[in-house]
C-alpha cells in the first residue's frame, strides 16, 4: 500500500517497434529465456557484431568514433539520416545488476538535510497517515494506478521546519530548501528559459553552469555519488533572482544512463534526477529511481564501433523492422546504460543510441519542419537504443 503513496506516474502510449516474423532456421535463440527459431536477420546482425576487421586498428576515429558522423544509412525510401557527434567509446563494457542501497537510516538523511536550527522532526508517520487518509476519500475510479518501482517499501522523511529531505524505497531521495524554492517558484516560467548547455559561454548569467554542478555534486557526496550524466541544462534569471535546472542520470565510469524517452510505459523504469541550483545553494532536488548498489558485474563485451552500428541499423531498414525517414536528422549518437526493471533488480544493458532530443523534435514540428512532420506522420523511427554488444534492438520510438 505504501508505494502508490510514494509517486504517482500517469502513463501514456509508446510505438515500438519489434522484430518481424521468424524466418525457419535450423539454430535457435533465447530472448528472456524463451528460445524460438532464429531468423536469417539475427543470423546477420550477429555476424556484424562478430565481424573483427570493423576492430583491426587502435585508432578510434577508423571505428568511426571520437568524430562526426554525417551520412544516409539505408535508402532515400527507408532510411535514417544521422548528423552527430560520435563519442570515443570503450573497447569493452559491462552490464550492470543493481539492488536498492542498505546502508541508508537517519542519520545518513541528517547528513543530507544539513540543519542549521538542530529543531529535527521525522514526519514519516504524519505523512503517511495524510496520504492514507486522503487515498481512502478517493472515489474507487479516481485512485492512482500502483506502478512498478525500483527498491522497497521503506520511507523516511526529516524536516527541521526549513528544510525536508527524505528517502524512499532506498532508491529515492528528495531534498527542499523552502526558502530558497519559494524564490525560485517565483520566477520559474515567468523568466525567459535558456537552453545554458547549448550558449552556456554568452548567457549574462550571476554565476557560471560549472559552479551550480559543483553544488549539486557537494551535496550528492553525502549519498556516495560522484559522477552524473547531465541531459539538460535550463537557465532562469529574473528580479535578481537566479537558479539552473539541471535533469541527470547516473553514470557509471563516465557512461551515462539513459536519459531520453519519448514515453514510460507500465514496467519501464526510468532512473532520473532534477535540481533547482541557486548561486547560495540547492533549493529543490529530486532523485527518482535513481539510486542503487552494483551487486554484479556481466563478463566485459566488446563494443560495436560505430561502422558496425550503422550496418546493424541498415539491416533492421532493409529488412522494415526499422521505419526511418531519409530527410529528417538525427543529431546524437552516445554510449549509454538502457535499464530495465527485473523483478527486484535493475539492469543496465550497456547501449548504442541515437535520436533526435525529444525538445528539438517538438520545436520543429512546431516551428512546421516538413521533414519532421512527413517522419511524424509516417511514423518513422527518432529515437534508436541498440545493444551495443550484440546489435539487437532495445526500443525504438
Amino acid at each position: 500500500m505504501k508505494k502508490r503513496f510514494l509517486r504517482v506516474l500517469i502513463a501514456g502510449v509508446t510505438g515500438i517497434c519489434v522484430l518481424t516474423g521468424c524466418q525457419k532456421a535450423p539454430e535457435a535463440s533465447a530472448d528472456n529465456g524463451v528460445s524460438h527459431a532464429k531468423s536469417s536477420l539475427e543470423d546477420e546482425v550477429e555476424n556484424i557484431a562478430a565481424e573483427e576487421t570493423y576492430r583491426n586498428t587502435a585508432d578510434t576515429k577508423s571505428a568511426g568514433q571520437g568524430e562526426r558522423y554525417e551520412g544516409l544509412v539505408g535508402t532515400e525510401e527507408n532510411g535514417i539520416w544521422i548528423c552527430a557527434e560520435v563519442p570515443a567509446a570503450p573497447q569493452t563494457v559491462q552490464a550492470l545488476t543493481l539492488q536498492e542501497r542498505d546502508d541508508w537510516d537517519e542519520e545518513k538523511l541528517k547528513e543530507l538535510l544539513d540543519s542549521e536550527g538542530g529543531n529535527v522532526q521525522d514526519l514519516t508517520k504524519e505523512y503517511l497517515a495524510q496520504a492514507e487518509k486522503e487515498l481512502s476519500e478517493m472515489d474507487e475510479e479516481d485512485k492512482p494506478v500502483e506502478w512498478l518501482n525500483f527498491g522497497d517499501d521503506s520511507l523516511m522523511i526529516l524536516s527541521d521546519g526549513q528544510k525536508e529531505a527524505s528517502f524512499a524505497r532506498n532508491t529515492c531521495v528528495s531534498y527542499v530548501d523552502n526558502g530558497l524554492k519559494k524564490d525560485c517558484d517565483a520566477i520559474y516560467k515567468k523568466a525567459p528559459e535558456i537552453d545554458a548547455a547549448k550558449d552556456s559561454e554568452s548567457i549574462p548569467a550571476k554565476f557560471s553552469v560549472s559552479r551550480a554542478k559543483d553544488i549539486l555534486l557537494e551535496k550528492l557526496a553525502v549519498l556516495d555519488i560522484t559522477e552524473i550524466h547531465i541531459s539538460r541544462t535550463l537557465y532562469y534569471e529574473l528580479n535578481g533572482t537566479a537558479f539552473y535546472e539541471l535533469i541527470f542520470t547516473p553514470s557509471y565510469e563516465t557512461i551515462g544512463v539513459a536519459s531520453e524517452f519519448g514515453q514510460i510505459v507500465l514496467g519501464e523504469v526510468q532512473p532520473r534526477g532534477t535540481a533547482w541550483i541557486t548561486e547560495d545553494g540547492i533549493a529543490a532536488m529530486n532523485l527518482e529511481n535513481y539510486c542503487g548498489k552494483i551487486t554484479e558485474r556481466s563478463k566485459a563485451g566488446n563494443v560495436l564501433t560505430f561502422p558496425q552500428v550503422t550496418d546493424i541499423l541498415e539491416t533492421y531498414l532493409e529488412t522494415n523492422t526499422l521505419c526511418g525517414n531519409s530527410k529528417a536528422k538525427l543529431t546524437q549518437a552516445e554510449l549509454v546504460y538502457y535499464p530495465t526493471l527485473w523483478e527486484s533488480e535493475l539492469i543496465l544493458t550497456p547501449a548504442w543510441h541515437v535520436c533526435i532530443p525529444l525538445n528539438e523534435m517538438e520545436t520543429a514540428l512546431e516551428a512546421g519542419d516538413k521533414a519532421w512532420q512527413e517522419a511524424a506522420d509516417k511514423g518513422a523511427a527518432w529515437n534508436i537504443y541498440l545493444d551495443a554488444v550484440t546489435g539487437k534492438l532495445i526500443k525504438v520510438e
